[in-house]
């Protein structure tokens, strides 16, 4: 019977040295490290066009709108 190696877990701050090496992108949930896959040239376009409305309708208020390179940190969870 072959033997199946775990997944290592890696901690936030390992994550975020790897991930500024990294050539593509990934995200980090509980603990594993998942590579995310490159968008398409629509979702592309479709991303910024609604970026560039909800970025329009937040102007003067004290809210920030962000693109998805954005890492973010949801403390409850820990993801």
């Amino acid at each position: 019977m072959p033997v199946v190696s775990p997944k290592p877990h890696y901690t936030a701050e390992e994550y975020l040295a790897l991930e500024r090496k990294a050539e593509y992108k990934s995200e980090y949930v509980n603990g594993m490290i998942i590579a995310l896959a490159g968008a398409s040239r629509s979702h592309s376009l479709i991303a910024g066009n609604v970026f560039g409305e909800v970025r329009q309708q937040l102007r003067g208020r004290p809210c920030e709108a962000h693109t998805s390179d954005m890492r973010v940190r949801v403390s409850p969870t820990g993801l």
